[in-house]
């Protein structure tokens, strides 16, 4: 009877896809209900089409009307966030233990099986691989055109944690053992950093060089590249949220302490609000330098440099969701209702820092801008010759 019941709410969701625009909500433009928790940051191609995932086990494809273009089925939730590459191809892991990719029509053009669940996104690290972590306890690197495997990494933990890649190619991504790695393109260990706890937090990659995270010790750390403290600060509570960083240097991150805070480069308190309840959501910054975050008290909060409150918008659930926001400034989150709300900003499109959000692109390629201009650089190379 469950099942039954599970499939209408699937199929409701197919037919009727988008749609609704509850009235009082100024700045809503609309949303898209699927069948379970919206968890995933919004990945968003060039042609303003968006890609989201669901915990009733299917990745959607959405126009930027909110009307579904299609759906894809997968083994079980679809929690970690997709990413798009230069050819519209969409990659993304699922609880089914399967690294997907498809095609813009929603056709798969590969798949590859890893021994455990994933939790995480997928980075896209070189004109050629995609690295992805596993529960399993290892990273993986694959073909980018085939899912071919190149190799792998182990660590000594669950890996939830998301690449994100440098300019230079090196991956850096936290474990369940309480380490950051940083790994080299080849598979080889460059270093490792040991916090006092696991690290499920997602590194953001600063233009100088230092690496940003958050473990569950309750302190976000700031690193050299080449794995050296620099400093740390304490949120009083575990970090599951992504740092993202500001036009100014300024890192914003939410803890368990029901807090979201913004701290200088130099690891600096600059201020702090307090939400009341858990902030996972990782935040997105604007062109305009105002801040978004969801919070677990079913808010998205907007806010201005100073840490002001300039308004919010109410869902049913929880926003676990971390934000994005497109060129024209519409603003896109999902929450665990089951929904992906639009809303409309003054924010045209994302600030102008390092790493503005997480995964740090409308793409979610989880890679340093430095590292996509050599990518982009090289493709046009390739089609030339």
């Amino acid at each position: 009877m469950k099942r039954i019941i599970f499939c209408i709410i699937i199929l409701l969701a197919v037919l009727l896809g988008s749609c609704s625009k509850r009235s009082g909500d100024k700045h809503l433009l609309w949303s898209f209900k699927t069948g379970d928790v919206v968890p995933t940051c919004p990945a968003i191609a060039a042609d303003g089409t968006i890609y989201i995932g669901s915990h009733d086990n299917h990745l959607y494809s959405i126009d930027k009307d909110g009307k579904m273009n299609w759906s894809f089925k997968t083994g079980d939730f679809v929690h970690g966030s997709p990413a798009i590459d230069n050819n519209g191809n969409i990659y993304f892991g699922s609880f089914d233990g399967n690294v997907y990719a498809l095609n813009s029509t929603g056709q798969e053009l590969w798949r590859f099986k890893t021994t455990d669940k994933i939790e995480s996104s997928p980075a896209i690290g070189s004109v050629s691989t995609l690295y992805v972590s596993s529960d399993d306890s290892y990273i993986y690197a694959l073909d980018l055109n085939n899912g071919n495997f190149r190799w792998k990494f182990q660590t000594q933990g669950k890996v939830a944690s998301s690449p994100a890649v440098g300019p230079d190619g090196c991956i850096y991504v936290g474990s369940g053992d309480y380490y950051l790695y940083a790994i080299n393109p080849d598979g080889s260990l460059r270093w490792k950093f040991q916090a006092g706890d696991k690290v499920l937090s997602s590194p953001a990659l600063d233009s100088d060089g230092t690496i940003y995270f958050g473990s569950n010790d309750g302190y976000l750390y700031a690193l050299t590249s080449q794995g050296e403290e620099k400093w740390r600060f304490n949120t009083e509570a575990s970090i599951f949220a992504s740092p993202s960083i500001g036009p100014d240097g300024t890192i914003y991150i939410g803890s368990m302490s029901r807090n979201f805070y913004a701290v200088s480069s130099q690891g600096q308190q600059k201020w702090k609000f307090n939400t009341r309840d858990w902030v996972i959501s990782s935040a997105c910054i604007g062109a305009d330098g105002t801040i978004y975050v969801g919070s677990y008290n079913h808010n998205l909060y907007v806010f201005n440099n100073t840490g002001k409150v300039l308004w919010k918008f109410k869902t049913q659930k929880f926003v676990f969701s971390s934000p994005t926001i497109c060129s024209d400034g519409v603003l896109l989150v999902g929450s665990d209702d089951g929904t992906l709300y639009a809303l409309q900003t003054e924010s045209k499109g994302l600030a102008d820092s390092p790493w503005p959000k997480f995964r740090e692109s409308i793409t979610n390629t989880g890679s340093n801008p430095t590292l996509r201009q050599n990518q982009q650089h090289q493709m046009q190379k390739n089609e030339t010759n």
